[in-house]
């Protein structure tokens, strides 16, 4: 990403005070860096832009585009680039999220019941829906943007492709220091503040563990947040996982058992019960924690 650009220039650690302040002096570093700079955008521009694609921006993000707009390779040209190509550009984290769903590799609890097998169109459909009223992702660089709301400075800056969705860093501020920007404003914030619906997309792409993906990864996954809701701590859960990277295959005891269909999953979710009995657990918390219905699985429980 930005860390191909030098940062031999990082001077000594500054603070800013206002936006204008902290949007004054990262462009001039922009400029210093290479990174071609036009005019800032204008009220007018600002207000057209806004009309145009149904968001506002941020406080912080609108201040440096009003002291000079980013126009190298990454950054978005919100003046000389066309409706259709800013449409592309604002519409790639939908499709990201699209992509990672139809493969079962991204679902969230909040979302509701995870759709069955064969249900990757109401599954497609359900997000669509949720992301008619979540914020719109403003582009800042490249895969990196910003949520419209809350209209606010400080929201944090989401890293989302094809394969996965993250919090790249708690605000612009912090993003820019990528780019060899020392100045922190005193208002930075500490932590990422909370964002409808893409701090929990966010959330379950730092947290899929070895098992995600095409193999029906997806099941587990939601095991683990089961063990979370259920008060685990989070190197609990991941021991009980086993969470040891050895890429699709699970230790149990001196055995190394290798997960490679997906119609193996019923046999999956049967020797993780088998663990969490050895490990102390009762029939009944394995049950309600793992969220058990499928008849096969019941079976195995029982007979252990």
């Amino acid at each position: 990403m930005a860390k191909n650009i030098s940062q031999s220039n990082v001077k000594k650690h500054m603070v800013c005070f206002s936006y204008a302040a902290y949007a004054k002096i990262l462009i001039n570093h922009l400029k210093s860096t290479d990174i071609p700079i036009e005019r800032g955008l204008s009220d007018a521009e600002l207000a057209s832009i806004e009309a145009t694609f149904s968001f506002t921006f941020p406080p912080d993000l609108r201040y440096i585009l009003q002291e000079g707009l980013p126009v190298g390779p990454g950054f978005s040209n919100w003046r000389a680039s066309s409706a259709q190509q800013l449409n592309v550009i604002l519409n790639l984290p939908a499709l990201g999220l699209f992509k990672q769903v139809s493969e079962g590799s991204l679902w969230c609890l909040s979302w509701g019941p995870r759709p069955g097998r064969g249900g990757v169109i109401a599954g497609l459909e359900k997000v669509k829906d949720l992301l008619r009223k979540a914020p719109v992702l403003v582009p800042v660089y490249r895969n990196c943007y910003i949520p419209c709301e809350p209209n606010l400075a400080g929201n944090p800056v989401f890293y989302i492709d094809s394969e996965s969705a993250r919090v790249l860093s708690f605000d612009v501020t912090e993003f820019f220091r990528e780019f060899g920007m020392a100045h922190a404003p005193a208002w930075a914030p500490k932590e990422a503040r909370m964002v409808e619906f893409w701090s929990d997309v966010a959330a379950r792409g730092d947290t899929c563990g070895w098992w995600s993906g095409k193999l029906g990864g997806g099941c587990l996954d939601e095991v683990c947040w089961r063990l979370r809701e259920g008060g685990w701590k989070e190197e609990e859960v991941r021991e009980m996982m086993m969470m040891d990277g050895c890429g699709g295959e699970m230790e149990s005891g001196n055995q190394v058992i290798g997960w490679r269909r997906e119609e193996d999953m019923g046999w999956r979710v049967g020797l993780l019960s088998l663990v969490l009995l050895r490990g102390g657990w009762t029939r009944e918390d394995v049950v309600y924690s793992l969220g058990l219905h499928d008849q096969n699985e019941m079976i195995f429980l029982a007979n252990h």
